[in-house]
């Protein structure tokens, strides 16, 4: 009995991470398509001399360039749309 509970648990909290991802994604995507695609097209994230190549060097832009623009993200906002570039366009894992 007590191992079912735990497998159920276990189950639940796996539906409950992917709800939260989907919607961190979906946040990304807005956030970016609002602010980014202002100064630029998406042809900047497969240009072979790009600047972020991994994704710890893809949140550090992301936090550059919402700090250079003054966008007062929060660190949700700037994980979401470094996750959403992750997935989306450089197809690392996040």
């Amino acid at each position: 009995m007590f191992r079912n509970s735990i497998v159920a648990s276990m189950a639940l909290l796996g539906v409950v991470a992917v709800s939260a991802q989907a919607g961190d994604l979906e946040r990304g995507r807005a956030l970016h398509d609002t602010h980014c695609l202002m100064c630029h097209d998406p042809g900047i994230y497969s240009r072979p001399d790009r600047i972020a190549n991994s994704y710890l060097e893809i949140r550090q832009q992301v936090q550059r360039w919402q700090d250079n623009t003054r966008l007062r993200w929060t660190q949700y906002d700037v994980e979401s749309v470094t996750d959403w570039l992750a997935d989306k366009h450089y197809r690392l894992p996040y």
